[in-house]
């Protein structure tokens, strides 16, 4: 099996309805977002993602999730993944909220 190459073009972005990834997808490329707290094992958020990705999910104080986004071709076979990018928790909002949008 290939070793997926690292792409660096994941960013992350704190908003105020929660966390917005932005990422290049090129054609015939499908996007999967992963995201992991706290040294946990890896958990697809999103399949045929498209960006930007707002991940909205309510996560305990102090989480600190890291992002990757790995890509497969049509056939499911892995192409490649962006690096790993991590929110600070001290800047993350407690829960999204939907006034502040």
């Amino acid at each position: 099996m290939p070793i997926p190459t690292p792409l660096p073009d994941l960013q992350l972005h704190l908003v105020p309805a929660g966390r917005r990834l932005e990422f290049t997808t090129k054609a015939g490329c499908f996007a999967f977002v992963y995201r992991r707290c706290q040294q946990e094992d890896w958990q697809c958020v999103a399949c045929n993602a498209r960006s930007p990705f707002l991940d909205m999910a309510v996560l305990p104080p102090g989480a600190a999730p890291q992002y990757v986004v790995r890509y497969h071709n049509a056939a499911g076979a892995p192409l490649g993944a962006t690096a790993m990018v991590q929110s600070h928790p001290v800047a993350m909002p407690v829960r999204t909220s939907w006034i502040n949008l």
